[in-house]
């Protein structure tokens, strides 16, 4: 049985324990009472805690279930608590802290429902002292050996010479709680280096008890206390932390309350929006239905008005019809029955009549007129709907002043805050405690393009974009119909539109070919055009469904995904189809909604389906590889994924709609941070990519705008920046000891390629080395075996010089000496220290070049990782 007294908690003078004593241990008689199961129970798994491990934030789970929890080879750990995060060391999970206090408590907590099971059911605790074949019932225990005693084995402990002095109580007034102070007081914190050895002394420097033989192996120097006094300080200081928790509480419960009556507040704005909206709504509405009404009864007067002068033409043309036919018969039958006499009679009669009517229009508007009036209705759906949209009304945010009260309640919350982050930073060393942050502190918004529009630079829906070679920003706008470029700084530059044989094509999804040419999703086909807007090929015709988005992999081959469909296909550049996967329905291989697709370095396709709201990640020949991400608003969920891309690590970032964030995961799809959130003015992300120089782009919702967002982190080397600049021609003394400190391995499987790659000073011009005219530069490195023999040599895998044993690199002439200063010493130094173990020699030369000998060692790794060869 182990201790029942929290080891980092113990007093050993009684006198002094009784000024605190109520804040270390409840005393056992309400222990049941005081301590619930909730207390001591896992709040993963639900089970009694086991092995439990206790993180910054003061939570704690089993080791088991936070192992189970993390995903494998995260480097850090979120609290499923409170979601903070804590980076893990190399031992990862097991690493972390013992919470003794709990494992301590859960002890006492069995030991205490064992004594008092006891008249129940017969059980009993067993001797700690009797020989394991033969246990005996305990019926009493020794305050100072923690062991649990029979009646025989009590008595020949206090005849023992080394235990005589130790005090033996029963079982019940154990259980009682009446020894708890004496227990106390008795126990003892043990050195954790000389077994046996009390530990009466708390090194300060070191921040951990040790005993006196511990002061003479290392401790001598260090600043030293008595651990009573140790003790004592630091139950005061959290004496004094528990009083102004006590008064946060406080402030937090008020605040609790103020948050509630804020978001009664805020249903009640959002009800009266949502009135007036209804309101405007209803007044558009009746505004329609009049116009609907004048236009039908000016449409029906119209053609009232028509057919009255129809009418009359038609009765004309009857008058006409019946003269022409009545005169013509008549004429006939002269002709026919009558004299010659009576012919001449009527002949110059007749021949007046019919000329007459032979040359007179019955209606005069058809005369010589090959058309005639058409009422049509004259409108314009898309002009209608813009105009409903831009005179409805719009949703827009104001700021408004909190009300006295809740001002007070949070500037009490703000004085107890040590940063505006909320970050707690401990000043006794140990590691701070950061919460959460709302916002990315590094993410900064440049500039903010484009609007809702017609005009140049402007846009009629939410924006596709993409980045070319030399980072101007493409947009396809569907409803505008047109391709506009942006240049790097978000000026407008040129515009052409999607025009295909006449036929307006309605540009989606947008990507950028290697020789900068611009592929276009169309609905039902992909088109290509050059950056001057001039077609060069289009297929897909009677193939896709809906493609929604398009992306090109190293091979410049093109990825569209096909949302009609539910599938991804990848082809040509000349559009000959070389695979296709996915089918429609929930699963690993199958999409629901794939909107946008991205591919990384490795032509890996990975794809946004906002269906089930995850990302899939499939090989170039569309085998499924992983899936990440949920429905919900916390880390590693989404609320609408849209856009999506690869930075140069393979790290995906993934545009957030809902959740108004940017989110950033590994390549195997684990959560790092949030890019950007709403508190950087980001909100309804769509479409995104990265430039070159460190800058995200990324078009917005509802805005139908573009935003350039400023991402230090991304910026050509930043991520090796320290090993640049001490590598770099540009530094005169690299510092071979910080050198030593970073991470080699990591950096080299990253950049080894380019120095074993790099060109020498005989394969290319002067001039084009570096930029320097009046020399070359040439940078080698030599890389070991990966093998842990710290007594294997460093051989090196190429050199540009015969001097295996003295590596060297070339970098500009040192600066000139001071006046009167010793040319030779100020430019030969000799450097010779130890990096973690590994020796090293440095010397520099007037003739500019930097010798270095010895070899540089990894942290906690004997074996050479890195050395500098020649340069010349």
């Amino acid at each position: 049985m182990s201790s029942i007294v929290n080891p980092n908690l113990c007093v050993l003078d009684e006198e002094e324990d009784e000024k605190f004593s109520g804040h270390v241990m409840a005393s056992s008689i309400d222990l049941l009472t005081k301590i619930n199961d909730e207390f001591l129970t896992c709040q993963i798994c639900f089970e009694t805690y086991t092995r439990p491990k206790s993180l910054n934030c003061q939570h704690t789970f089993c080791l088991k279930c936070l192992e189970e929890y993390n995903p494998p080879n995260n480097k850090v750990v979120v609290c499923p608590t409170c979601r903070s995060e804590q980076p893990l060391t190399v031992e990862g999970i097991n690493g972390l802290k013992d919470n003794f206090f709990i494992s301590s408590m859960s002890d006492m907590l069995k030991t205490v429902k064992e004594i008092r099971s006891e008249d129940k059911d017969g059980t009993s605790l067993m001797c700690d002292t009797c020989d394991h074949d033969n246990r005996k019932a305990a019926i009493s225990r020794c305050l100072d050996c923690t062991d649990f005693l029979c009646s025989e084995c009590s008595i020949w402990h206090i005849r023992t010479k080394l235990t005589r002095r130790h005090k033996i109580v029963s079982l019940t007034e154990f259980e009682s709680g009446m020894h708890n102070q004496e227990l106390k007081s008795r126990a003892k914190i043990y050195c954790m280096i000389h077994d046996g050895e009390a530990a009466k002394i708390y090194c300060q420097s070191c921040q951990c008890p040790i005993c006196h033989e511990c002061v003479e192996c290392g401790h001598a120097r260090h600043r030293r206390c008595s651990l009573k006094e140790e003790v004592l300080n630091q139950g005061r200081q959290i004496e004094n932390l528990l009083k102004t928790a006590k008064e946060k509480t406080g402030v937090l419960r008020t605040l609790q309350s103020t948050l509630k009556e804020i978001k009664i507040t805020k249903k009640k704005e959002r009800d009266q929006a949502e009135a007036e909206i209804e309101k405007t709504c209803e007044i558009f509405i009746n505004a329609i239905h009049r116009r609907k009404q004048e236009l039908v009864d000016e449409l029906h007067n119209m053609h009232a008005s028509e057919v009255k002068h129809i009418n009359a033409d038609e009765d004309s043309v009857e008058m006409q019809l019946s003269s022409l036919v009545s005169c013509t018969e008549f004429s006939r039958k002269v002709l026919e029955y009558g004299t010659p006499k009576e012919v001449l009679g009527l002949n110059n009669q007749m021949t007046q009549i019919l000329h007459q009517l032979l040359e007179t229009h019955p209606a005069m508007k058809y005369h010589k007129t090959e058309q005639t009036d058409v009422i049509l209705f004259d409108t314009n759906p898309d002009a209608s709907v813009r105009v409903i949209r831009d005179n409805l009304g719009r949703l827009n945010r104001q700021e408004a002043a909190f009300d006295e009260n809740t001002n007070k309640v949070l500037r009490q919350l703000d004085s107890f805050c040590a940063t505006e982050s909320g970050a707690i930073e401990r000043r006794n060393g140990q590691r701070a405690i950061t919460q959460r942050a709302e916002s990315t502190a590094e993410t900064r918004l440049l500039v903010q393009l484009g609007k809702q529009g017609i005009g140049d630079g402007e846009f009629e829906s939410t924006p596709n974009l993409a980045v070319n070679s030399v980072n101007e920003i493409i947009t396809a706008d569907f409803d505008g119909a047109k391709i506009q470029i942006f240049d790097p700084q978000g000026n407008f530059k040129d515009s052409f539109v999607t025009e295909v044989n006449k036929r307006m094509c309605k540009p989606a999804g947008i990507a950028i070919l290697n020789n900068d040419d611009i592929a276009v999703c169309c609905e039902d086909q992909v088109h290509i055009w050059t950056h001057e807007g001039k077609g060069v090929l289009g297929f897909g015709k009677g193939f896709f469904g809906n493609c929604s988005s398009i992306a090109v992999n190293a091979d410049n081959h093109l990825v569209v995904a096909d949302v009609g469909k539910h599938c991804v296909s990848v082809h040509t550049n000349t559009g000959k189809l070389i695979t296709q996967f996915g089918a429609q329905g929930k699963g690993e291989s199958k999409l629901i909604e794939p909107r946008y697709v991205a591919c990384d370095s490795l032509n890996n396709i990975i794809v946004s389906d906002g269906g089930d709201c995850s990302i899939k990640k499939f090989s170039a020949q569309g085998e499924f590889l992983l899936s990440f991400g949920s429905e919900g608003p916390e880390n590693g969920q989404f609320q609408g994924p849209r856009g999506i891309c690869a930075d140069e690590h393979d790290n995906i970032l993934v545009a957030d709609c809902w959740n108004h964030r940017v989110d950033l995961f590994t390549q195997d799809g684990c959560f790092l941070r949030h890019i950007a959130t709403g508190a950087d003015s980001l909100h309804f992300p769509w479409c995104l990519a990265l430039t070159s120089n460190g800058k995200m782009v990324l078009s917005e919702d509802y805005s139908w705008s573009v935003k350039m967002f400023e991402l230090p982190e991304y910026r050509n080397g930043s991520s090796i920046s320290s090993m640049e600049e001490m590598l770099s021609p540009n530094s005169f003394m690299p510092d071979f000891e910080q050198l030593a400190q970073m991470d080699i391995q990591n950096i080299l499987s990253n950049k080894v390629s380019w120095w074993l790659t790099s060109p020498g000073p005989h394969e290319i011009p002067e001039h084009q080395v570096n930029g320097v005219s009046n020399g070359s530069i040439h940078n080698t490195i030599a890389t070991s075996s990966l093998s842990r023999n710290s007594s294997k040599t460093l051989s090196s895998k190429k050199s540009s010089s015969s001097d295996s044993d003295l590596s060297s690199m070339q970098l500009p002439p040192p600066p000139p000496p001071p006046p009167g200063a010793d040319t030779q010493q100020s430019n030969d130094v000799i450097v010779n220290g130890l990096a973690n173990g590994g020796s090293m020699s440095l010397k520099t030369g007037g003739n500019g070049k930097v010798c270095f000998s010895g070899k540089i060692t990894s942290l906690g790794d004997p074996s050479p990782v890195v050395a500098m060869v020649n340069g010349t």
